[in-house]
């Protein structure tokens, strides 16, 4: 029987960093994966979505080409090869994971993985042996009771990126991130899009003033919004994609038997991600809260150092969301509501893009960042942007919210004309008065 330091069970976002962690520390590791290397957020999540995406701003920005002086007499779209592009992408990221893992030395096991007990993992085929084991197993698509996939019209997200061809129309159940990005991407291709989200606003989570502008720039493109709506069956002949979560990939692992604390599926862990077997680790989806594929990275990271004997705690507060609508939308830390409920007295400061001359120059008008700032210290505690490339801005106020900067140290800070990043400078200002471009 092979004898390793540690086993880790999922090579997604979660499961390949930790085991290029584990080998950088000098950790003998092998990695079980039942399907892709990769896992869903390089197969069947956040990369073929986004190259749909891609293509999807492609031909907007074909649509509206007139606008800057170009005229395109004829063009169409070619689902295929949109298709055929995604494809291509996940392949050649998959391989490029697969090629890292094989450069640090790690076993890579290509099996249906079973935890036979604290330091046994087993397959169809063998066994070995771990010092350490991490699951690292990730989430699958959460069926609506009365509404089960059937991977043809009621589509879950892996099914509806295996989609070959454009449907006429698409009913999306639920108005959360993956259903909003989805409406936004079958749109542009051409599809009658309608949303239905149980909660009062599109994506529940977020800033209502951001959802409220999402809702009013969908309907400018013709989706269809009915919120405070929910539905118990999908009319025959109807092609509905199902959004509403994920659930636990824990079922198979052989938790039960070895007593691995769970709730409802979901993988309990301390702060250093073990669980209440002490040589046995979960990180990233399998233990629920953020379900991010950089945050899963983060966790997988931190398990492995703590198996080292250094202790990486991570900071939440600081963790990005990023939402690839058109437009896009970005949020870090917390809104106003958020803070109220914390208790936190904030000022909440907003500033629009239409102020902003990069904005202009793109014909990306739309939108605006709020920045939001603890009234005791100025410290910035939270942002939310809808508007051009704001999954990119949002990458400057991350660390400003993580190592405690406030919104007049942010405004200190030169940024260069003309950029979107200007807005970030304005907004700052704003918290003070003394915003330049506005009145």
């Amino acid at each position: 029987m092979t004898k390793y330091d540690l086993a880790i069970i999922g090579s997604g976002p979660c499961g390949y960093v930790a085991g290029i962690r584990a080998a950088q520390l000098g950790l003998k590791t092998c990695i079980f994966e039942k399907d892709r290397i990769g896992g869903v957020c390089l197969n069947w999540g956040c990369i073929p979505t986004k190259a749909l995406s891609a293509s999807a701003i492609a031909l907007y920005n074909i649509e509206r080409a007139s606008e800057f002086g170009i005229n395109v007499k004829s063009y169409d779209l070619d689902f295929a090869k949109v298709y055929e592009r995604k494809e291509n992408i996940v392949k050649k990221l998959s391989m490029g994971v697969e090629m890292l893992l094989k450069a640090r030395k790690l076993d890579i096991i290509k099996e249906n993985a079973q935890i036979k007990s604290p330091s046994i993992v087993k397959t169809a085929n063998l066994e070995i042996e771990a010092k350490n084991i991490l699951i690292a197993a990730g989430s699958v698509p959460f069926e609506l009771p009365g509404i089960l996939f059937d991977h043809t019209d009621i589509l879950s997200s892996t099914d509806i990126l295996e989609l070959k061809a454009i449907p006429k129309s698409l009913i999306i159940v639920g108005g959360g991130v993956i259903g909003c990005e989805f409406a936004s991407i079958f749109r542009s291709f051409g599809s009658e899009i309608t949303i239905i989200e149980a909660m009062s606003q599109l994506l529940p989570n977020e800033d209502e003033e951001i959802a409220r502008k999402l809702e009013q720039l969908f309907k400018r493109r013709g989706i269809k919004v009915l919120t405070n709506t929910k539905i118990d069956k999908i009319d025959k002949g109807d092609k509905a994609f199902i959004a509403v979560g994920r659930s636990p990939n824990s079922k198979g692992l052989g938790l039960e038997a070895l007593g691995v604390e769970c709730n409802k599926g979901w993988i309990k862990v301390n702060e250093n991600f073990r669980t209440n077997v002490n040589n046995i680790y979960a990180a990233g989806d399998i233990k629920g809260g953020m379900l991010l594929a950089h945050v899963a990275s983060k966790e997988g990271i931190a398990a492995v150092e703590h198996m080292a004997g250094n202790s990486q705690p991570i900071d939440y507060n600081a963790v990005p969301s990023c939402i690839f609508t058109n437009p896009e939308i970005a949020s870090v830390g917390l809104n106003k509501l958020a803070a109220k409920n914390k208790g936190i007295e904030v000022k909440v400061r907003k500033f629009l893009f239409s102020a902003i001359g990069k904005a202009h120059v793109l014909g990306e008008t739309d939108g605006f960042i709020k920045l939001v700032t603890d009234s005791k210290n100025d410290k910035i505690v939270g942002c939310q942007i809808i508007g051009p490339h704001a999954t990119g801005l949002i990458a400057e106020i991350s660390p400003c919210i993580q190592f405690g900067i406030t919104s007049e140290k942010l405004a200190s800070v030169i940024h260069a004309h003309p950029t979107l990043s200007e807005i970030i400078c304005e907004v700052s200002e704003a918290v003070h008065n003394k915003a330049i471009h506005s009145l």
